[in-house]
């Protein structure tokens, strides 16, 4: 079995507690976050393959200006670290009409299904995803059966789900998107960073809404 780097298991220890943290904040109620915790504590093997971190991710990682709380801040300086460890891929490279998103969404699989060869490790609790978003990139509708917490780590952006408009949604703000929803995102002037956690369904995509 490999070995995780230092940076990485850095990284999934940061994750590991910002997620304790928000699972013991009862204002929070986030459904199911305990599957991540235990998802974490429980990984698979680790999966062999070779780092693949384009150029813009650890420059959009650099620009971003690191939040004003603590958990926020740790996650953001192991995932300097550790990005060009990790292999971050285009999530759809059949799409020649999402160039621009294309071009500025990165995607990196920190705990996934077995059946996903791009995952770091592995789990058949929950999956754990970090997301780079350039500034000035939408990231049109979408949905996927999987239900996902999704929290905002670094850089403020515009949300929107289901019929509810765009707002902005600062870092340390939680989103819940029950399964097939249809949600957005769109960054202004700094990048998005944030966390993915889907509780179910793990074998499951994303697709864009036509």
């Amino acid at each position: 079995m490999k070995n995780l780097r230092a940076s990485q298991q850095q990284l999934l220890n940061a994750i590991a507690a910002l997620i304790c943290a928000s699972e013991a904040d009862s204002e929070l109620a986030l459904p199911d976050i305990g599957l991540a915790t235990a998802a974490l504590a429980t990984q698979g093997p680790i999966l062999t393959g070779e780092a693949h971190c384009p150029p813009l991710v650890c420059e959009l990682l650099a620009s971003v200006e690191p939040p004003g709380v603590d958990h926020l801040s740790t996650v953001l300086m192991a995932l300097r670290d550790a990005a060009p460890t990790l292999r971050w891929f285009d999530p759809y490279p059949g799409r020649a009409d999402q160039a621009e998103l294309r071009a500025g969404y990165f995607v990196t699989v920190l705990v996934g299904d077995p059946t996903r060869e791009m995952s770091l490790t592995t789990s058949t609790l929950a999956s754990i995803f970090i997301t780079v978003q350039a500034p000035h990139i939408l990231y049109p509708p979408h949905s996927h059966r999987a239900p996902e917490l999704y929290c905002a780590l670094a850089g403020t952006a515009a949300w929107t789900k289901g019929d509810e408009p765009f707002a902005l949604k600062q870092p340390g703000s939680w989103m819940v998107h029950a399964p097939r929803m249809t949600h957005a995102m769109q960054t202004h002037d700094e990048p998005l960073v944030a966390l993915a956690i889907w509780t179910a369904d793990l074998d499951c995509d994303a697709t864009l809404d036509e």
